[in-house]
């Protein structure tokens, strides 16, 4: 494959300079430390070099899932040393599940983000604000996909509730199921776009990669019944190649999603309440929606807990170090 069908002609003009193509390959899965790459000559098995290692802070600065790497080829295998990692021009981004304040980056260089819910049990427009901010934070464009419209009694009332309260972006109602809306995605992934799907378990993101792939690609699984949540039919991050030309990460559904953004990001996915100076007066008059306002405080503290948290780790980390103390941090995979 070459590297146009990667995504490479429409990254590389966010590169401050040319790049020797030669030796330049995207991570296609990363698991376990291992990484399967994807370049000029086909598939070949990663693995991080040891000074790479040595220079590492956190697990941020490994290859992730879209991640652009400069490699040495082992002559005579399908293998290759990872050298190095080509700056980031996006990234989707969480906190790490448990009380340690940590970045966790679920895939990099994406143009599009595809934010799926269903309009069953699995429906949430707190959660969908979440995620739309994750989106603008990391750079890349979100779009919502409100799924399975053909298990809501009115579905375009759905999509009016959320038109009105996230407003600015594209969304869609679709069903996987029956193939309504499919082609109206399928239709935003244009050759060399890299996008990501995200949401919850049981949403149907396995079932709507498959319908944009064309094939059964991905092992769908029945939701339970009693909660509308689905078990994880996607256990890895994968890069795959759509028949349209665009590249698709697929991903794991996230049973916890804690915000890993800035308030910048934040008021920008809720511009509304930022436009007004004097926001009680507004609640007053009724200008700003009660829930949304109410969303928007939940989040910002939640913001306001993450940084204090990660500037106590920092400064303990630093006084660690002074001391001689600090040791080279072992990441777990989630």
């Amino acid at each position: 494959m070459d590297l146009k069908t990667l995504g490479w002609d429409l990254y590389k003009k966010s590169l401050p300079e040319n790049i020797d193509e030669k030796n330049i390959a995207r991570v296609a899965v990363e698991n376990r430390g291992g990484y399967l790459l994807y370049n000029k000559d086909g598939e070949l098995t990663g693995m991080v070099q040891g000074k790479f290692m040595r220079s590492a802070k956190d697990e941020t600065d490994y290859p992730k899932v879209g991640d652009w790497v400069v490699v040495e080829k082992l002559q005579g295998e399908a293998k290759a040393i990872i050298k190095s990692i080509l700056p980031r021009k996006s990234k989707i981004s969480r906190k790490r599940a448990g009380e340690d304040v940590a970045e966790q980056i679920i895939a990099a260089n994406i143009d599009i983000v595809f934010i799926v819910q269903g309009l069953d049990g699995d429906f949430n427009i707190s959660r969908l604000e979440r995620y739309v901010a994750m989106s603008k934070e990391g750079g890349c464009e979100p779009v919502i996909i409100l799924n399975k419209a053909d298990l809501s009694p009115d579905p375009k009332a759905k999509l009016e509730e959320v038109s009105q309260k996230i407003s600015g972006i594209k969304i869609f109602l679709v069903s996987a199921q029956n193939g309504q809306g499919v082609e109206d995605v399928r239709n935003l992934i244009q050759e060399g776009l890299s996008v990501v799907f995200v949401g919850s378990s049981g949403v149907g993101k396995s079932t709507l990669v498959n319908a944009l792939l064309g094939i059964d690609l991905q092992k769908t699984q029945e939701v339970r019944l009693d909660d509308s949540r689905g078990r994880h039919t996607t256990t890895k991050r994968e890069l795959l190649l759509l028949p349209s030309g665009g590249i698709l990460i697929d991903t794991p559904g996230m049973r916890e999603l804690g915000l890993w953004a800035s308030q910048d990001a934040l008021g920008e996915a809720f511009d509304d309440i930022e436009i007004f100076a004097a926001v009680l007066k507004a609640l007053q008059e009724g200008k700003i929606d009660q829930q949304r306002y109410d969303s928007f405080i939940k989040l910002s503290g939640s913001l306001n807990h993450f940084k204090a948290k990660k500037e106590k780790n920092s400064a303990q980390a630093q006084k660690r170090s002074k001391r001689g103390l600090i040791k080279k941090p072992e990441f777990t995979k989630k």
